[in-house]
C-alpha cells in the first residue's frame, strides 16, 4: 500500500513538473475569461472567481517549487497575506481595508510571477512546449498586472477611471476592465471603452507598449533558441 503510494506521488510530482506552465497558462486563462462558462454572473464573481484564484495561487507557486530561486523566499509571505485575505474577504468584505490589502498584495504576487516567468523565457533551453506556454503566460500575465492596477484606482477614484463600464457589481466591473486591456494590449483598441483620468492614460499607454515590446522580444528569443538548436 505505502509503495502504490508513493508512485502515485511520484507520478503527480512528476505530472506538476513537466506541465507546470501550461497549467498556470490554464489558471490564468479561466481567470481572466472564465466568465465565459457561466450565465449567473454574481455566482461567478463569488464563488468561481475565488477558486479561479485559488488555482492561480497554486499554478504559480507550482513554477516556484520546481524552480527554487532565490525569490521564492520573499513569494511565501506574499502568498500567504494573499490566501489569507481573499479568505477574510468572505466574511469581512464590508472592510475596505482588507479589499486594499488583497488587491495590493495580489499584484505584488503577480509582479513576481512575471519575472519568474521572464526568466524561465531567457534562461538557455530548447522550444518545447513550456517555453510556448510561458511565453504566452507572460503575455497573459501584462493584462493581468493591467487589470490589478485599474481595480486598485477603480477602488480609489470610483467611477472615474474607465467610461461606459458596468458597475452594478465588482464582477461586472472586472469583466469589463479585462475585456478592455486584452484589447488595448492586442492592439485592437475598439474605442468603446476609454480611460478618463491621467492615471487611466497612463496605465493604458504603458500597457499598448508593453504588449507590442512583449510580441517584439518573445519573437526574438523564439528565432534565436530556433536558430541555435539548428547551428548545434
Amino acid at each position: 500500500m505505502e509503495i502504490h503510494f508513493n508512485t502515485l506521488k511520484r507520478i503527480i510530482y512528476l505530472f506538476l513538473y513537466k506541465n507546470c506552465y501550461e497549467i498556470l497558462l490554464l489558471a490564468f486563462l479561466l481567470h481572466l475569461y472564465g466568465s465565459v462558462f457561466y450565465r449567473n454572473i454574481d455566482f461567478y464573481g463569488f464563488y468561481v472567481q475565488i477558486i479561479n484564484l485559488l488555482f492561480v495561487y497554486f499554478a504559480a507557486t507550482n513554477t516556484f517549487f520546481h524552480r527554487k530561486n532565490s525569490i521564492s523566499f520573499l513569494f511565501k509571505p506574499v502568498i500567504l497575506i494573499t490566501l489569507i485575505c481573499n479568505f477574510g474577504i468572505l466574511f469581512f468584505d464590508d472592510i475596505n481595508t482588507l479589499k486594499y490589502v488583497k488587491e495590493v498584495s495580489y499584484l505584488f504576487f503577480l509582479l513576481i510571477t512575471i519575472y519568474n516567468t521572464g526568466s524561465f523565457l531567457i534562461k538557455p533551453h530548447r522550444i518545447d512546449k513550456a517555453l510556448i506556454s510561458a511565453s504566452i503566460v507572460g503575455y497573459l500575465l501584462l493584462i493581468e498586472i493591467a487589470v490589478q492596477l485599474f481595480i486598485l484606482f477603480f477602488f480609489i477614484e470610483g467611477k472615474s477611471i474607465l467610461s461606459h463600464i458596468d458597475t452594478r457589481s465588482i464582477t461586472n466591473t472586472y469583466i469589463d476592465i479585462v475585456y478592455f486591456c486584452t484589447v488595448t494590449a492586442t492592439s485592437i483598441g475598439f474605442g468603446d471603452i476609454l480611460p478618463l483620468n491621467n492615471s487611466a492614460k497612463m496605465i493604458t499607454s504603458l500597457l499598448g507598449l508593453s504588449g507590442q515590446f512583449y510580441l517584439v522580444i518573445i519573437m526574438s528569443i523564439m528565432i534565436s533558441k530556433f536558430t541555435s538548436k539548428r547551428v548545434s
